[in-house]
């Protein structure tokens, strides 16, 4: 496998883990979406593939595939840390951080700690599959800037939010929220936070800046099959730029050629390609419309196109029929 080889144990590291962690949730996603229940095959199952799944005598060749290009070299530190608490404490389950784009992980202390704790906190008591918000704790920075017009200018996080945020303001503002790299899914949850920014903005004068307290939202989840057992993180970086469609096409271009090389070279009744996304929000996804925009036959041997994240899986190229039936 060109990332990384997915068998039956834990990857080593941890972009072995992530991939480990995605061919768990597609086998799931298939089983329920499907009927039948598909099992990750041996090393000596895999051929070129980067992985099979089995059903029965059916079989699966998939090619996993991360869009993005550097992975966050502090992920590794932290994945140790939490794992370890979660062996100290008996838990044998497997756990995903997915951190938001943007979001960098800790690479010195109290930062350390403080992230661990919070994670680990996170995790218990998760069932299997089951997916959970955390409050990170994080600033607001508000500054008033004219006494004239009635909007709020932001940068970050909340940028869509900003005229639910200018209604009844008086005054011109800026917000900074760029510490915020996911909102909650929760409507309501939002509108909390707009409540904080338009309190606080009735409380200032011209030239005034404020701090408000907020809290940004990162997600963790239970894997369906415990696999790769403890934590796994599963995020690109403080570089990565989630808005850059065209590196994005790019790189799942590669994916593409490369899965179409592996079902070329390999023998399965099914091709997959499993895409792994670093997204703060599943419907943030731009792959459905890249692979729209790719000419047909650059993926006409694959049957099915999958993406991973969010601890979700969403279908992208539905197969035109199942060597087992509908």
């Amino acid at each position: 496998m060109t990332e990384a080889n997915i068998t039956g144990t834990d990857g080593a590291d941890s972009g072995t883990r992530i991939e480990r962690a995605a061919i768990g949730m597609l086998a799931t996603w298939m089983s329920e979406r499907y009927f039948r229940t598909f099992r990750l095959g041996t090393e000596d199952e895999r051929g070129p593939f980067d992985a099979t799944l089995t059903q029965r005598a059916n079989r699966v060749g998939v090619t996993v595939g991360r869009l993005w290009e550097r992975g966050d070299d502090a992920a590794a530190g932290l994945e140790a840390l939490v794992s370890a608490d979660l062996a100290a404490d008996g838990d044998l389950g497997g756990y995903v951080l997915w951190a938001p784009p943007g979001v960098a992980m800790p690479s010195s202390e109290p930062a350390i700690s403080e992230v661990r704790d919070l994670v680990r906190r996170g995790l218990h008591g998760l069932a299997t599959g089951e997916r959970r918000e955390l409050r990170v704790p994080t600033l607001l920075r508000l500054a008033k800037i004219d006494g004239a017009g009635a909007y709020v200018s932001v940068s970050g996080g909340l940028a869509s939010e900003w005229t639910f945020m200018s209604e009844g303001i008086s005054g011109a503002f800026h917000l900074d929220s760029r510490e915020i790299h996911r909102l909650p899914e929760e409507q309501a949850e939002r509108e909390i936070l707009i409540s904080q920014v338009r309190d606080r903005a009735a409380l200032l004068e011209v030239a005034e800046i404020s701090a408000i307290e907020a809290h940004d939202t990162w997600l963790v989840s239970r894997l369906p099959d415990d696999q790769p057992s403890g934590l796994t993180v599963i995020g690109a970086g403080h570089d990565f730029d989630g808005g850059d469609a065209a590196a994005m096409r790019r790189v799942m271009r590669r994916h593409v050629s490369r899965a179409e090389e592996q079902r070329f070279s390999g023998n399965c009744n099914l091709s997959a390609l499993l895409l792994v996304g670093a997204l703060a929000h599943l419907d943030d996804e731009r792959v459905t419309a890249a692979l729209r925009g790719m000419n047909p036959t650059a993926y006409g041997a694959l049957d099915l196109v999958a993406l991973v994240g969010d601890g979700q899986v969403r279908q992208v190229l539905q197969p035109r029929q199942l060597p087992w039936g509908t």
